[in-house]
């Protein structure tokens, strides 16, 4: 008699066999969900978490640490910068402004970042300052120029870290010319090194912008920059030109891809003839606020996500000023009609539509593994401070 012959498989290789097929499963769900995505028409957010933060404060959002166990936050008020665990404990309180030896001046003119898995960096008109999350001085990066600020906005991500040593910074006084109106020759950025303690000028006006041209010349109001950093790229925008730049962060002088912006509505402030211009004579006019402005760009899997407004018409400019004759009011009246917006853009310069949440206002940050962090809209008073964790979703 011929026995037949058994193949004995072992249960080791049937589990590998199984996980095999579930990881291939894995990654073909996940590429067909970010496939979706790069596809989808519009966008909207899926709430997932939040963190309650007991604090009483003005307090504003700032970064979340590469392993997502730490939060940075600052107080407007007080230019306190807050460390918080994930869970909103209220880990570090440091206040680093003023006339101590490792005060960055008189307050921070950009978000605080941070540099290393023990380390957050915070920028001042001194430069470029790094602390442990003991709040101790471990380093420093000093302009040899004397700054020269004409409008800071302390909410503003002007501090982007290229590497562990160098950061990218908007700074202004390296010409030594007015601070208020910007020559469309200078470069626009500065390289901060943290390691050998110094600055370098960078980015000139990209060849495609209207703040090139030498026959017009701008206000420090309209060409602060929106940027950030992501996968080796800096994305660029100017305040108020309808245009997002892409470079290669390793090559700053040109580049890499100029998309325009297709907004419905975006309303642009002229140009002077420099020989208009009186460097020692200027002002904040209302109006100034009524121009369509770029104010945040964020990046996540090669979507580009921005945050802007269009701008005031003069007819509603016009009502907005009958209606208040204090400054502050008309400030306040053109800011609420000069709406805040945001829209995912695409490759081709179209904008897709974005829905947020009830109850959020803004994205703060984008953790490593993508959660976006959308803030309280704070229509209702809260006697805490609130941040949702949420995924993106294309809608349906």
């Amino acid at each position: 008699m011929i026995k037949p012959k058994i193949k004995l498989i072992s249960l080791s290789s049937i589990s590998l066999g199984v996980i095999a097929i579930l990881t291939f499963q894995s990654c073909g769900e996940k590429k067909t969900e970010e496939a979706s995505i790069q596809d989808a028409s519009s966008f909207e957010f899926e709430i997932q978490d939040s963190v309650m933060v007991d604090y009483l404060g003005s307090m504003s959002w700032s970064d979340i640490s590469k392993d997502g166990k730490h939060i940075l936050a600052y107080d407007n008020q007080t230019s306190d910068i807050l460390l918080l665990s994930s869970e909103g404990e209220v880990l570090g309180k440091f206040n680093k402004s003023g006339d101590q030896p490792d005060a960055i001046g008189s307050n921070p003119i950009s978000r605080p970042q941070f540099v290393r898995a023990d380390e957050w960096a915070i920028l001042g008109k001194k430069g470029v300052y790094s602390f442990s999350f003991d709040g101790e001085l471990t380093r420093t990066a000093k302009p040899d120029f004397t700054v020269s600020i004409s409008l800071s906005i302390s909410n503003a991500k002007t501090l982007q870290f290229l590497n562990e040593d160098k950061a990218l910074i908007y700074y202004l006084g390296r010409e030594n010319n007015s601070s208020f109106y910007v020559s469309p020759t200078a470069n626009q950025l500065e390289i901060a090194d943290l390691k050998e303690g110094g600055f370098e000028a960078a980015l000139p006006f990209p060849d495609g912008s209207k703040y090139k041209n030498p026959e017009k010349i701008h206000t420090v109001l309209t060409t602060m920059p929106a940027m950030t950093i992501s996968n080796g790229k800096l994305y660029l925008a100017f305040k108020n030109e309808p245009k997002l730049w892409i470079y290669d962060i390793d090559n700053l002088s040109t580049p890499l891809e100029e998309i325009n912006i297709n907004f419905s509505k975006f309303i642009e402030k002229e140009g002077m003839s420099p020989s208009e211009v009186d460097d020692k004579s200027f002002g904040i006019n209302p109006k100034d606020f009524t121009y369509g402005t770029i104010d945040n760009v964020f990046v996540h899997n090669e979507l580009i996500f921005i945050n802007y407004s269009e701008g005031v018409s003069d007819t509603e400019y016009e009502k907005i000023k009958d209606e208040n004759s204090d400054f502050n009011e008309m400030i306040s009246g053109i800011f609420k009609a000069n709406k805040s917006a945001y829209a995912v853009l695409d490759k081709n310069g179209q904008l897709k539509p974005l829905e947020f949440p009830k109850r959020t206002r803004s994205i703060e940050f984008i953790d490593s593994e993508g959660n976006f962090w959308l803030s309280y809209n704070k229509e209702e008073e809260l006697d805490y401070e609130l941040i949702f964790k949420t995924k993106l979703r294309s809608k349906k």
